[in-house]
């Protein structure tokens, strides 16, 4: 048995090694497109922020880290009548030669108890901070769901 170095890189962990890289084979020999191929050298990296989702009787809270990220570079939005919150966003990190960008956009789905018109955002220290109140719930009449006329 012998031991190999494992490369993250490596989407299969390499063919016949883990130190091999899947995007130095030749393309045509997977038929891999070529733009999928630059993939590893590509200057424009994206990324899926970590985020934690928190609720309780009365709001809904979302913290997502982006660290880095500036408020002018972020964008957020309600979709599909307030349902789908959207956000976006980019940050750019100078290397010794160059800029490296790096791009997020995420999308949650929100309950329909939330009361989105009210949604509340705050930035600090990287971590992006949403709360939306629960709207609040009717009692039903008399304990019943049905209105008894007679």
């Amino acid at each position: 048995m012998s031991l190999g170095f494992w490369n993250p890189n490596s989407v299969f962990g390499g063919f016949g090694g883990f130190d091999e890289d899947f995007f130095t084979m030749p393309s045509a020999l997977l038929d891999i497109p070529p733009s999928l191929t630059r993939f590893k050298d590509d200057t424009m990296r994206h990324s899926s922020p970590r985020y934690e989702i928190t609720e309780n009787d009365k709001q809904f809270r979302l913290a997502v880290d982006v660290p880095g990220v500036k408020p002018n570079h972020m964008k957020i939005e309600l979709e599909n009548n307030g349902r789908v919150l959207h956000i976006s966003g980019d940050r750019k990190e100078k290397t010794d030669t160059s800029y490296k960008a790096f791009k997020f956009d995420k999308r949650f789905t929100l309950g329909r108890d939330l009361d989105t018109s009210k949604i509340a955002a705050h930035l600090s220290d990287g971590v992006l901070v949403l709360t939306a109140p629960k709207m609040e719930k009717l009692p039903p009449i008399c304990g019943k769901n049905v209105l008894d006329l007679n």
